[in-house]
């Protein structure tokens, strides 16, 4: 890869249009000449859609049909993101000694059961906030199934150097998914109510597996484990590989730090936008959505943005921006709220998808075949264990607040302090050697040392 001359602030802004024609152009191919790709990416990108209507219908259920309190929000999203770090190591361990499409199957239709329950306990009358806690931890735990077998395939299906095409496609997924999601969602409340909008979510991972049953590829058998290879000792080899790499372990902190942060500001936000701004579903979902539309720029742009501003240079500015734009979200409280609130939502967007697809490709490729599925499960793990501790330090900082200050002003602090602990997250990169980084490492290069990160 030909290293890439820095360019004066503010020109990448201008390439915009340009790094999302190259990365369609890139992501298209492949797309059309991999069938099984095609039929991986349509399944995976109908869940992701249902994945978004549940992510905001479920707590807007608890809010306005059931009256959660703001803590009740936080525990519930809290049981939402508990999966990965209870579960996450040990599901790459047990998907690396299966073949992982039944993986990915059967996870589809346990989630596929466990939301179709709400509808069905909403007609008997019985539906309750802790069914909803027992419907996102059962969810939650499949889908760590899900994604970790899904990622460890991915590496498998497609080769070595169609990975990053492959990530920024399946990112680009993500981003069209979180811009459609809410807005399908919020549309949904309006016209079924929550419950009908959970039972159209529920059909979404039917098509999900439907797609992975239709790969014509042949499914690789796992790779031979030792008899003498114990669980624990997987486990071990996942966690050294990961932390006593100076790359990886700088960005999993990172992650760590940023996902505590956003998952404050998400558990905030819906309460700010219904008790603050009092927005209706419908408008809520609006925002989200149009704001998440920049989430598709910056997944076509994500290898564009690396390659203009330098690999380092681009994690940095994913990791700082997208919680320092969130916290300027209170600003909507002087005037324009719907208007305000989707000026931050559109700002903020980009740099997510830029985050995940190069950071993806990254760790793909420092990783040996042999430990994909162990490596992305226990870094998942790490840097997703401050998720359920995000949530409930959201829920209790925005009911602290609120009850402290009064409801706007209090949930507008809150949201912003949350933003702002998610801006911090780039100071873990600044003090490790991933700054420097110009260009994607080949396989091995970077080295396994330590650093100061």
């Amino acid at each position: 890869m030909t290293r890439v001359t820095q360019d004066p602030p503010g020109t990448a802004a201008a390439t915009q249009p340009s790094a999302a024609r190259v990365g369609l152009a890139r992501y298209g191919g492949l797309v059309g000449r991999h069938a099984d790709f095609r039929r991986l990416w349509t399944g995976e990108s109908i869940s992701l859609i249902g994945d978004q209507i549940s992510v905001f219908v479920l707590p807007t259920l608890a809010i306005l049909t059931l009256h959660a309190t703001a803590f009740e929000v936080g525990v519930l999203n809290s049981v939402s993101y508990v999966a990965y770090p209870v579960t996450g190591a040990l599901a790459g361990v047990f998907v690396e000694r299966v073949r992982r499409r039944p993986v990915m199957v059967t996870a589809d239709g346990a989630r596929l059961l466990a939301f179709a329950s709400i509808p069905i306990a909403a007609s008997l009358g019985l539906l309750s906030l802790p069914q909803l806690y027992v419907v996102a931890g059962v969810a939650a735990v499949f889908a760590v199934l899900f994604d970790v077998a899904n990622q460890a395939h991915l590496a498998t299906l497609l080769p070595l150097d169609e990975l990053s095409a492959g990530n920024t496609g399946l990112e680009l997924s993500r981003s069209a998914a979180q811009s459609v999601g809410p807005a399908l969602g919020g549309l949904l409340v309006q016209a079924a109510g929550a419950v009908g909008a959970l039972a159209v979510n529920a059909l979404s991972f039917l098509a999900s597996a439907l797609g992975i049953l239709a790969l014509r590829t042949p499914d690789p058998p796992p790779a031979p484990t030792p008899g003498a290879t114990s669980v624990r000792r997987q486990l071990a080899e996942g966690w050294t590989q990961v932390w006593h790499h100076p790359l990886l372990r700088s960005l999993i902190i990172t992650a760590a730090v940023r996902n505590l942060g956003m998952v404050m500001v998400k558990t905030v936000l819906l309460l700010y936008a219904y008790q603050a701004l009092r927005l209706s579903a419908g408008a809520t979902g609006a925002v989200l959505s149009i704001g998440a539309v920049a989430t598709v720029l910056g997944a076509l742009a994500s290898r564009r943005a690396a390659a203009r501003l330098g690999l380092g240079p681009a994690l940095i500015a994913s990791a700082a921006l997208e919680g320092a734009i969130w916290a300027l979200a209170p600003l909507s409280l002087l005037g324009a709220p719907t208007a305000a609130l989707t000026i931050v939502a559109l700002c903020a967007s980009p740099w997510l998808p830029v985050w995940n697809a190069n950071v993806l490709t990254l760790r793909q490729t420092l990783t040996p075949p042999h430990l994909q599925a162990r490596v992305y499960a226990t870094a998942r793990t790490i840097n997703s264990s401050t998720l359920p501790l995000g949530a409930l330090a959201g829920g209790t900082l925005a009911g602290t607040c609120a009850h402290t200050l009064g409801t706007r002003p209090g949930l507008a602090l809150a949201l912003s302090l949350s933003g702002t602990i998610a801006a911090s997250s780039a100071c873990w990169i600044l003090r490790s050697r991933v700054r420097g980084l110009r260009v994607m490492p080949t396989a091995g290069a970077a080295g396994g040392g330590r650093d100061g990160s």
